[in-house]
């Protein structure tokens, strides 16, 4: 499987190299990484990026992601103390855009979408400018408009009453009474003109909008399309069984490429059938990569259902090949449940392993887990069938934990058991937080939880506290 896989990604890169579209890129991105004048493994580092995709982008073996253009803009940047111009920027991406879409049809049609969406967001934020200085700009007009009809106002008015006084003062009148109403008119006409250009600022805003609008929805549909595509491709590609995968990963670290083997691993994980996790963490066991083993089981039980999580469980149990002994196996595939599976799913195995067995000691830890961090209105549904079923030892177990819990969360849970009813369960819960706190610390503990306990609809919720709790902290 190794030589198979690996010659014909070579292949694929070789014949990538040779497309024009992406060697021009390469040759842009040579050229503008030697301006660095350090060697590739170093900007590696300070990039924090592998090696050989440094090399692969910079030697055309694969299109440089735009992350990495920006990136080395920067870095260009900062060594020169000089910005790189717009028009280097808009080419370089231009040059990159042209090579993904002979190389990548579907990516290639993403970035272009989303190089249209940020330019329509741009122009609208341009045509929402200009509308706000037309709409100044008409403001001002009419107001000086308003200013020459008052004028020209005051002046008839002044005209009338200077009629029996000399005619030089008659023909000054008139003469400012036309200069302002040849003003007047030209203000008209440029308020006219101001509208007529707001009204098609407005329309273009409004179909630019709307393009918008097309843009991303068509965006997301491309986002969609290919996110399917992708995932078709990863289940037809990943066609190994469990030997081929075991080879791969033991091949990957004897080469010191850690990165491939843990994606190799993760990859199994992720589309292998519960059987064939099972016979994958056997051959991982015996090549005593432990670790290598118990990450294959944890993201197992993470990217599967709680069904198919639940036959991985029960098939490993079965298996008498656990390193630390079956304790220590029971709670570690106890402790994937309770942080990757929700309270439903916890409790459809509780439905499925309370009968008993190895399993239940699994379900024992994944409870005690999960109870840790649950949510208290979570929480209470599990305690409240646990008691419908009679289960007392998964009872206290819970109760146990919650107890630990700060006194905000045990007050609630208090207040909901005593609603249900569930006094000796409240007793439990309330001997486990006061065992807890230190003696010197039990009096003003108890206050504090009197004072709380005032503020919630059950007031009396220290009447059901055990005479030995309370009696300990007044001595």
């Amino acid at each position: 499987m190794t030589e198979v896989s690996r010659s014909a990604a070579r292949r694929t890169e070789v014949e990538v190299s040779r497309i024009p579209e992406v060697a021009a890129l390469a040759t842009e991105l040579t050229t503008l990484f030697n301006a660095l004048d350090i060697p590739q493994q170093q900007y590696a580092v300070r990039i924090s990026m592998d090696k050989s995709t440094v090399s692969r982008f910079l030697n055309g073996r694969r299109v440089a992601t735009q992350d990495f253009v920006d990136r080395l803009f920067v870095e260009v940047e900062r060594h020169r103390k000089t910005a790189v111009t717009d028009e280097t920027r808009d080419r370089l991406r231009a040059i990159r855009l042209a090579a993904l879409k002979m190389t990548d049809p579907g990516s290639f049609q993403l970035e272009f979408l989303r190089d249209e969406l940020d330019r329509s967001h741009r122009t609208i934020k341009r045509l929402n400018r200009q509308q706000q200085a037309l709409e100044l700009l008409l403001d001002d007009r009419e107001a000086k408009a308003d200013e020459a009809r008052r004028e020209m106002h005051e002046l008839r008015s002044d005209w009338m009453s200077e009629q029996r006084y000399s005619e030089e003062a008659k023909a000054e009148l008139s003469k400012r009474n036309a200069q302002m109403g040849n003003e007047q008119e030209r203000l008209r006409a440029e308020i006219k003109e101001l509208k007529e250009q707001l009204l098609e600022l407005a329309h273009l805003k409004y179909e630019t909008e709307q393009r918008c609008a097309q843009l991303e929805e068509r965006l997301f549909e491309v986002e969609r399309q290919l996110a399917t595509h992708l995932d078709e491709i990863d289940d037809q590609s990943f066609s190994f069984t469990p030997k081929e995968v075991a080879d791969e990963i033991l091949q990957s670290y004897s080469e010191q490429r850690f990165y491939d083997a843990a994606r190799t691993l993760s990859l199994a994980a992720a589309h292998f059938s519960a059987a064939d996790v099972v016979e994958l963490w056997k051959l991982i066991i015996e090549m005593r990569r432990y670790f290598d083993a118990e990450l294959l089981v944890r993201d197992a039980i993470r990217f599967k259902s709680a069904e198919l999580s639940a036959d991985i469980v029960e098939d490993l149990l079965t298996q008498k090949i656990w390193p630390p002994g079956q304790f220590h196996a029971c709670r570690e595939l106890g402790a994937n449940l309770a942080h990757s599976k929700s309270s439903a799913e916890l409790g459809y195995l509780y439905n499925r392993w309370r009968g008993g067995g190895p399993v239940f000691g699994v379900l024992r830890f994944a409870f005690t887990f999960w109870s840790e961090s649950a949510d208290i209105q979570l929480a209470f549904p599990l305690l409240c069938q646990l008691k419908d079923d009679g289960d007392t030892v998964l009872m206290v177990r819970v109760l146990h934990i919650l107890g630990q819990r700060n006194v905000a969360d045990v007050i609630i849970l208090a207040d909901l058991l005593i609603d249900r009813d569930m006094n000796s369960e409240c007793h439990t819960l309330f001997y486990t937080w006061f065992a807890g706190l230190a003696i010197e610390d039990r009096a003003a503990s108890l206050e504090k939880w009197r004072r709380a306990a005032h503020q919630t609809k059950n007031a009396d919720t220290l009447k059901l506290l055990p005479i030995r709790v309370i009696r300990p902290s007044f001595r």
